[in-house]
């Protein structure tokens, strides 16, 4: 009987690190690993789940039976809404008895593993980027920049992962090598080019939005401590982004004050 008890906080907890990794909001992560809980017909379920841990207990007022406690780092976050959704596809099977805990178990897991390929990745972040160059009024020219603004973008992730950058240093790091390198290359073009559109479009892929959305949402639900988490995290990457676009531009400044004066 343990080991089945076992069985369903481990899959609860699983469903509640993968949701929490791709940004799901806390009260929407607790709702659905209790109501999984709930399958094992105990009566205490409580979970509690942050920004950076979720933590899991499974008791019953039968004193024979005994209590289980999972605590869950969450280490990584990104943004994967198919992962959200396909995790509350297979809670909702599960809870209407529709699927084995075994079976929603090895569901959740192949959920875990699915994600974009890098290439798939990198020319999203370029559409995203053009998207946006589009959308702020940028003429064919600064369409045409934003592709390899988009590119710089894309590919300094490889960069992130290969130096093992954690999210502020990558932040200023791209910002800045963006602001850097394109109002550098525009001062050469002989046309009508904005780098404000160009830095703005590449800047666009990094800003932790879904973050500080859902942060008030915690907030608003009454979660303070996941919600100004939350928020404490996306101020936090927004001034990292803010400071290499400073340091980019001030470089860039002088480099083409330089060339004006030779």
């Amino acid at each position: 009987m343990y080991s089945k008890y076992k069985k369903i906080a481990e899959t609860a907890a699983l469903a509640g690190v993968i949701m929490l990794e791709s940004h799901a909001e806390s009260y929407r992560v607790e709702d659905t690993v209790r109501r999984m809980l709930a399958t094992s017909g105990l009566d205490i379920t409580e979970v509690v789940s942050t920004t950076t841990a979720l933590y899991i207990t499974l008791d019953d007022s039968n004193p024979e039976v005994e209590s289980i406690t999972l605590v869950r780092r969450i280490s990584s976050r990104g943004n994967h809404l198919r992962k959200i959704y396909r995790v509350n596809n297979i809670s909702r099977a599960l809870t209407a008895n529709e699927i084995t805990i075994e079976e929603a178990n090895q569901q959740l897991k192949v959920v875990d593993q699915m994600e974009y390929t890098p290439q798939q990745k990198m020319i999203a972040t370029n559409i995203l980027v053009v998207a946006f160059a589009i959308l702020l009024g940028g003429n064919i020219g600064e369409v045409i920049v934003s592709i390899f603004a988009g590119a710089i973008v894309s590919y300094s992730t490889a960069i992130k992962q290969f130096f093992g950058m954690n999210d502020f240093i990558y932040g200023m790091f791209t910002t800045a090598l963006v602001a850097l390198i394109f109002p550098i290359v525009i001062y050469f073009i002989p046309y009508q080019i904005s780098s404000d559109i160009i830095i703005i479009s590449g800047l666009m892929p990094l800003y932790p939005g879904t973050a500080f959305t859902n942060g008030v949402r915690d907030t608003l639900k009454g979660d303070y401590n996941s919600g100004l988490a939350r928020i404490a995290d996306a101020l936090v990457i927004a001034l990292s982004l803010a400071l290499g676009v400073v340091l980019g531009l001030s470089i860039s400044g002088g480099v083409i004050s330089l060339l004006s004066n030779i």
